[in-house]
């Protein structure tokens, strides 16, 4: 151990005093051993975080000094032009924010630093709330948000408000980059289980492969398969949904079909029923 060779167990044979001290040390090794190998990974993921979000910082920030310096030599010469300029690097800017953001969550609540709220709430009136407070914009861009609870009653689940409406953020925003025509369509729907509550929420984009399919909730993992991206994000936001979901206590994957759309599923648990007490 004093040499860092954790992968060596102790052997327990001898005296009763004896086989408790190894059974203590053997226990503190297998500790160990844990401990560095999810270092090396956390590791290893912080790199690969730290590299991929440098890349895709590249691009707003080449944006930025573009407009700033076409701004500083008098290139956006009307009040039109320079009114263009700074809305685009106002933009730029708002990627970058939602870039780092999203990197600075999803370290977090990988190393488990990201602590959970849990509130027992009505899931078709905290479902429908959240629906509309994200209508609208996605209207402007021309695409029907619509949410549909199949619930004959009202059904309680334990979740962290604001962690789980990112979850539903991440989903419909991600929806709302694939959907190319002007016709855009997602919906939302409850779906009642025995001991839980179904969520698809699907679109009517330009659909996922099946082979890429189980690969989409990875890290910065793309559907177009390239670091340049017309559709931006970070590349975590789906990653950062599973994790949300999973630490709920439920489980999340994806059906998809070429030029249909796209469905994004999760199950949430329902709060049990208090059992009614025998009459006395």
């Amino acid at each position: 151990m004093e040499e860092g060779n954790l992968d060596i167990s102790f052997d327990k044979e001898g005296g009763k005093e004896f086989a408790v001290l190894c059974q203590k040390i053997e226990k503190m090794r297998l500790w160990l051993k844990t401990s560095i190998e999810e270092q090396k990974k956390a590791d290893i993921m912080t790199r690969e975080v730290v590299g991929n979000i440098s890349h895709d910082l590249k691009t707003p920030l080449t944006a930025i000094k573009g407009y700033a310096e076409g701004i500083l030599d008098g290139l956006a010469s009307t009040p039109e032009r320079i009114d263009k300029y700074a809305r685009t690097i106002y933009t730029k800017a708002v990627d970058m924010s939602g870039l780092v953001d999203e990197l600075a969550f999803f370290t977090k609540i990988n190393q488990k630093n990201v602590l959970y709220s849990f509130t027992k709430v009505d899931i078709s009136r905290y479902f429908s709330d959240s629906v509309s407070e994200l209508a609208l914009d996605l209207e402007l861009k021309g695409i029907h948000l619509i949410f549909q609870s199949y619930l004959a009653k009202p059904v309680q689940v334990m979740i962290d408000v604001e962690k789980m409406k990112r979850v539903i953020g991440n989903i419909i925003g991600n929806a709302a980059k694939y959907i190319r025509h002007n016709q855009g369509m997602i919906l939302v729907k409850l779906i009642d289980e025995n001991k839980s509550v179904l969520i698809r929420m699907e679109d009517n984009g330009e659909g996922i492969n099946e082979d890429e399919l189980p690969y989409i909730f990875d890290r910065f993992y793309r559907t177009d398969s390239s670091r340049n991206s017309t559709t931006g994000g970070s590349g975590l936001g789906l990653a950062i949904t599973k994790k949300i979901v999973e630490d709920h206590g439920g489980e999340i994957w994806a059906e998809s079909k070429i030029g249909v759309g796209t469905a994004i599923l999760f199950r949430l648990n329902k709060v049990k029923a208090p059992e009614k007490e025998e009459e006395q």
